[in-house]
Parts: C-alpha cells; structure tokens; sequence
C-alpha cells in the first residue's frame, strides 16, 4: 500500500467543516461516498476508484473539497491517493493530475513521485459549443538522491462543451454536460494524443468518461457504479 500527495497550483484554502449542498460537480452535502469502475475496450475490468469526501472548507467565496480516493486494482491490490476540489459560484476546478494512469503511477510505488498540476476548469452553467480553457500536469519519478529519474507528462487541449445527454449507468440516470478534450500524454521519447469524451452531471459530478485512439477505436471507460449522501459516519 502506498500513500502519495497531490498538489494543485491554483488555490490554498484553511480548513473548516460545514455542511450544504452547493451547485457544483459534486454531491456536496455532509459527507458522500462516489464508486467508480474502469473497464478497458473489452469490457473487462480494470479497477475500481472509491472517493469519500473527508473535508471541506469554505473562504473568499470559494469552496474546497478535500477527497480521499481509494483504488483497488484488477489483482486486488489496493493504494489511496488524497487531492482536492475547488469551486466558486461560476466553475469547477478538477486537478489535471486526475487524467493520468493511477496504475501506472503505482507501478512506482517504491519511489517519490512529485506533481505539479494546473486546474482543469468545468463551467457551473456551460452552454454548447463553448470553448474550455487548455490544461497540463507533469509527474515526476525522483531518486533517493532527490534527482529526477523520468517524467510524464499529459495535456488537454481544443476543449469544447459538445452536447446536453442522458446518461444511464448502474447508479442511475443523469442529465449531463458532454465534454471533449485531445489528450496528448509523453514521457521520455514516446508521445501519444488520444480523445476524451466525459459526461458531467450538477449535484454528481462524473458519470462516464470514454478514451479513443485517433483512429476512433475504443481504448477504455470509466463509469459512475454507487453513489451514497449523507449516511453516518463510524
């Protein structure tokens, strides 16, 4: 089991507890426990991604969501990893960290791993065709010396509101925002640039993503599987 932190850039918010539901990409009241599952082209399954809200505060008009997410692979090994959410009354801000393989991360288990991310913005009230702000993250692979030993990259461009869908999952139905970005992810000499479709819903959050080869070809998705408010805490 490995525990590693993540960082965002763009805000740093003191802590205080409170409890409401707010109009954003999350199911914001006092506590909530998300399930996601991975599956790759062929419907097999790749991992399962739990996130529990495990902290909120509240300044300057803007609300931080701290989230405990854990991770448990197809061999049932299981790692956690901790980052934030950030919203203001106009838009939702997703670490760009939150588009790079965990599995590959954890592959570096036994070394540190340093993040530098920006914010992947998501507007509260999108409009279709509307044009979203580029983003980028970079991690990277340090030796016991502290030198860097690789780093990956990954960026998202040419990001577009594309439509307004309903979206089934195990969960439920949901009203979503359909989302576009290219994906161009590097590392050393490799470079890859795949397209991504997510579907966001108010008061939810995610609830499908797709990754496609350029070619169109499906490479996998991730889907909403439970979702659970305001059960007691132990």
């Amino acid at each position: 089991m490995r525990i590693f932190y993540t960082t965002l850039l763009l805000f740093s918010i003191s802590l205080s507890s409170f409890g409401q539901r707010d109009n954003t990409y999350l199911p914001s009241k006092r506590n909530f426990r998300i399930k996601y599952i991975s599956y790759d082209s062929k419907d097999r399954r790749q991992y399962s991604e739990v996130w529990q809200l495990v902290g909120k505060s509240k300044l300057d008009g803007l609300i931080q969501y701290n989230i405990e997410s854990e991770i448990t692979t197809r061999k049932q090994n299981t790692f956690y990893q901790y980052f934030r959410m950030v919203s203001n009354d106009s838009t939702f801000f997703v670490g760009s960290e939150r588009y790079m393989d965990p599995i590959k991360l954890d592959s570096y288990q036994k070394m540190v791993i340093k993040i530098s991310s920006d914010s992947v913005a998501i507007p509260i009230q999108p409009t279709v065709g509307q044009i979203l702000p580029e983003s980028g993250c970079e991690a990277s692979i340090l030796r016991g010396t502290g030198s860097v030993l690789m780093s990956m990259n990954v960026l998202l461009i040419n990001r577009k509101v594309d439509a307004i869908e309903n979206i089934r999952t195990p969960a439920g139905n949901f009203n979503c925002f359909k989302i576009s970005s290219d994906k161009i992810t590097y590392g050393g000499i490799s470079k890859n640039k795949t397209k991504i479709f997510e579907w966001y819903a108010i008061n939810v959050g995610l609830v499908r993503m797709e990754e496609y080869h350029p070619n169109g070809k499906l490479i996998s998705y991730k889907i909403l599987e439970s979702l659970a408010e305001d059960f007691l805490l132990p």
